[in-house]
């Protein structure tokens, strides 16, 4: 594995960190807050984005074709999975008036499970789709590529998860609190 190869590893590994600690807490019950629920989505949407901008090194063929069926996995699996995510959380006034809700476990399992598998995948069999920019040794062999259109799939599913669980939550947050009577003021 080259250097280059090396970091683009950590860091992938450092945001999976991020994503276990943040899904385990999620499991277990969270203070509700709109900025939580927006900025894991936005970071994993921007490494998407680049992700999928680097398809044109790594699989020339990709662009528009490859790019418009992730597109339509990370739509598609938003749209199918946002109201599972609703049904899966619990939204519960804490005793200060504030709100806090939970996931149930196999959501977190799924997005993280996702993610995960593609990071492996990935690192163990074609470690150069992990860095920006053209590979040195040139564009992966067809086999690769079709590894990394399996790759790039799962991330749009798993991009796709984590939105649909952002929006579930905040979908059930706003029905739980249209319906909740009002805290009365000290």
């Amino acid at each position: 594995m080259s250097s280059t190869e090396f970091v683009a590893v950590f860091v992938q590994v450092l945001i999976v960190l991020v994503i276990l600690r943040r899904s385990i807490a999620m499991t277990r019950g969270v203070p509700y807050s709109t900025v939580r629920l927006v900025v894991l989505p936005v970071l994993i949407l921007l490494i998407w984005v680049v992700d999928e901008l680097e398809s044109f090194y790594l699989s020339p063929f990709a662009l528009p074709y490859l790019v418009g069926l992730d597109l339509a996995i990370l739509v598609g699996t938003s749209l199918a999975f946002v109201s599972i995510a609703e049904r899966m959380t619990e939204v519960a006034r804490d005793p200060s008036g504030g709100w806090t809700f939970r996931i149930g476990f196999s959501l977190a399992a799924l997005f993280v499970g996702l993610f995960v598998v593609r990071l492996l995948l990935a690192i163990l069999l074609v470690p150069s789709a992990l860095e920006f920019g053209k590979p040195a040794g040139g564009s992966p062999s067809v086999g690769q590529q079709a590894l990394l259109v399996l790759i790039d799939g799962l991330f749009s599913m798993s991009a796709g998860l984590l939105i649909a669980r952002s929006s579930g939550i905040r979908r059930k947050w706003r029905s739980v609190r249209d319906r909740a009577p009002a805290v009365p003021s000290t």
